[in-house]
């Protein structure tokens, strides 16, 4: 009998439940504009410095931002770019609202704003866009 115990005692010890892995879920738009992005409505995964620096180049984004932009870590993070498509006015607008993951594919849910009916809003084509730095990620889903 005592030499069952000492067994079990070891068993029960060494057997743990396993601990479930915190996936990083935090996200930071870095960039919004009323102009200068697609005329149609979509988003751009980007997961290399090279690409977002030929992104930056595209949307002819200022040299003082640019700085700024730059500082993105593409070890841990990746960028994705939301493009409300082109509007016949402003005051629309497009942002990330939360992230969250459903097995490996990171869930990306946006926010899409658009003028109040009767609103006084300038009258110009937009094409209103973000730029948003998420988690390293191989596949995304963007989601209203």
């Amino acid at each position: 009998m005592f030499k069952i115990i000492p067994f079990f005692l070891v068993l029960v010890l060494s057997c743990s439940t396993p601990k479930s892995a915190t996936l990083k879920t935090s996200f930071q738009t870095i960039y919004t504009s009323a102009y200068g992005g697609e005329d149609r409505s979509g988003s751009l995964h980007i997961t290399t410095n090279e690409d977002f620096i030929k992104l930056i180049e595209k949307l002819k984004i200022d040299e003082s931002e640019f700085n700024t932009l730059a500082t993105i870590d593409f070890k841990e993070n990746d960028i994705v770019v939301l493009y409300q498509g082109q509007k016949m006015s402003g005051g629309y607008a497009i942002d990330v609202e939360s992230v969250s993951w459903e097995n490996d594919i990171l869930i990306i849910k946006k926010a899409e704003k658009s003028p109040a009916k009767g609103a006084m809003v300038t009258m110009a084509l937009t094409s209103p866009y973000c730029i948003t730095s998420i988690p390293k990620t191989k596949e995304i889903k963007i989601i209203q």
